[in-house]
């Protein structure tokens, strides 16, 4: 049997799946993408996943162990490591509890995945609607209108699937980043932080917690950030000030605002 899952390779929640489908009666041979391949078995499996480096998973896979067996792997792209997914029959080990979370690594893998989705559904998009211009030129609109509205419903039916998809991904993605506190490559509103009477560069390093900083200029004793970050604008303003002295003003505005006349 064959089934077609978006899923974050070695995630728990198709940790989750695998298994359902293991006490059916279906244990997984192999993956290849989001295709996953299964053999009928009557014997009562509990399936396993976790994250092993390149070198240790050939080990793993030639090693004869009494008590796991080594059902399939995937080599991620993100990373030198592979999905080890393997399986046991052991009654002892069918009870066992086992939580295992690789955040960062996850994290990775949706990104690449809803990348990959988000390039497939961009490439149908534009391929298909460059198809039916030049279809509708060619035969200078004599296509019946029923198939043309056929062809359409079928175009935008298969974007909005595509497009689905890559919205699931991204609502992974987003609550790996939120877990992590990993917004590397993310866009994040901008605020934009004035310090006056400033004399010196801030340091950024104190406050990186909050997100990334840029030095946009400074003159005549104020100093002008820009910071990303998904922090609010008085957050932002009592963090700042925890570090300047005290005489100084620290004025947070958002990506709409104006620097506040005077400043320059």
């Amino acid at each position: 049997m064959r089934r077609y899952r978006t899923l974050i390779k070695g995630s728990a929640s198709e940790l989750i799946w695998l298994n359902r489908l293991a006490q059916k009666g279906w244990v997984i041979t192999k993956v290849h993408g989001n295709w996953y391949d299964f053999k009928r078995t009557n014997a009562h499996y509990r399936i396993f996943s976790e994250y092993v480096p390149n070198e240790i998973a050939t080990d793993m896979a030639t090693a004869h162990d009494q008590i796991f067996q080594v059902l399939a792997s995937v080599p991620l792209a993100v990373a030198p490591v592979q999905v080890v997914y393997s399986g046991s029959t052991r009654d002892e080990v069918a009870q066992t509890r086992v939580e295992q979370h690789n955040a960062p690594l996850e994290l990775k893998i949706a990104l690449a995945m809803r990348s990959h989705q988000l390039n497939v559904m961009n490439t149908f998009f534009f391929v298909g609607l460059a198809f039916i211009i030049i279809a509708l030129l060619i035969t200078h609109g004599a296509i019946p209108n029923e198939i043309q509205s056929w062809i359409g419903t079928i175009w935008l039916t298969i974007t909005a699937v595509l497009a689905l998809r890559s919205s699931h991904s991204h609502r992974i993605a987003r609550q790996l980043r939120q877990e992590t506190q990993n917004y590397d490559g993310a866009w994040r509103p901008t605020m934009h932080v004035f310090l006056k009477p400033f004399l010196s560069d801030l340091d950024t390093d104190k406050l990186a917690s909050l997100g990334h900083w840029h030095l946009v200029g400074h003159g005549k004793n104020v100093y002008w950030y820009d910071l990303e970050t998904l922090a609010s604008d008085e957050e932002v303003r009592q963090s700042v000030k925890k570090i300047v002295p005290a005489d100084v003003t620290v004025t947070v505005m958002t990506s709409l605002g104006l620097a506040p006349i005077g400043y320059f």
